[in-house]
């Protein structure tokens, strides 16, 4: 086999192998510069990589297809097998979640390479397909006819968009990444334990806590309150993105009852309210008399 396309061969697993590597480190555990790599990494085996390798396999031979539209295969074949394995995963048990798709497209991309070894191995020198890096896209562009043309810039336009979008959502925070804790903990710091059986017009102790994850400064209240009435409450709270506020709030509950909804109810300045809200349910009795 010709050095050169040994060498491209040893290149896609190459790239295939580090990509897994970036996967299994976790992108949200990466700095930029990794995750950005794992992107782009990640849209050329997705979408030409496969149909790259099954055009190889398929199109062993010079004479089968020049250069530009073997690139162009490569993607129209990539555009089919990806959703065709997507497809079939949702018919396995593993479903479409990621390490079943990256594995699936790794084995594919393997066997077509492999297979297009052995395609090439039974041809002679002068019938093998070597790519060629070097062409003149002035020379390409002016023997493609209108129809060809038009596909050529609708193709670069699709990819040209994908990789745009896949770069803003890489770098773009997402608004579900912009968020408020609000918890409260039982006796032991945990959250189990919560008082639920007390007296009426007993002082209750609950801590609660705020975890500021907004990406911006933020002002803090919390009300704790039966039906309408309010019985406890903390703040101005105000916490640096994220700083994390827990103190002990005091409240009692006046009125007897069996299962009392106390709502813990969370006020960020400039939002609507509430912005968050907890329950507990509280049985309530009498003091025993003396």
């Amino acid at each position: 086999m010709n050095n050169q396309l040994r060498n491209k061969f040893a290149l896609i697993l190459i790239g295939n192998l580090v990509l897994i590597g970036l996967i299994a480190a976790d992108v949200q555990g990466l700095p930029n510069p990794l995750a950005i790599i794992r992107l782009i990494l990640g849209l050329i085996y997705g979408l030409f990589i496969p149909g790259y390798a099954l055009q190889l396999a398929l199109f062993p031979r010079t004479v089968d297809l020049d250069n530009i539209e073997r690139l162009a295969l490569s993607f129209a074949l990539s555009g089919a097998i990806v959703p065709t394995i997507f497809l079939l995963l949702n018919w396995l048990p593993w479903g479409i979640t990621l390490w079943p798709i990256v594995i699936s497209l790794s084995i594919f991309i393997l066997v077509c390479m492999l297979f297009a070894i052995v395609q090439r191995l039974r041809l002679s020198t002068e019938e093998r397909n070597i790519p060629q890096v070097k062409f003149s896209l002035r020379t390409w562009w002016a023997e493609q006819d209108r129809a060809n043309r038009i596909v050529y810039i609708i193709l670069t336009l699709v990819l040209t968009t994908a990789f745009l979008t896949a770069f803003s959502i890489l770098v773009t925070p997402k608004p579900s990444e912009y968020f408020t804790e609000f918890y409260i903990l039982g006796q032991e710091g945990l959250a189990e334990d919560y008082p639920r059986e007390i007296v009426a017009g007993e002082v209750v102790t609950v801590t609660t806590g705020i975890t500021n994850r907004e990406g911006e400064t933020s002002t803090y209240y919390v009300q704790i309150k039966l039906n309408d009435q309010v019985i406890g409450q903390a703040g101005p709270i105000r916490l640096e993105n994220t700083s994390i506020w827990e103190e002990r709030v005091k409240f009692s509950v006046p009125i007897v009852g069996d299962d009392q909804q106390v709502r813990f109810i969370l006020e960020r300045e400039g939002k609507p309210s509430p912005y968050r809200t907890l329950l507990l349910w509280m049985n309530v009795k009498l003091a025993e008399a003396p």
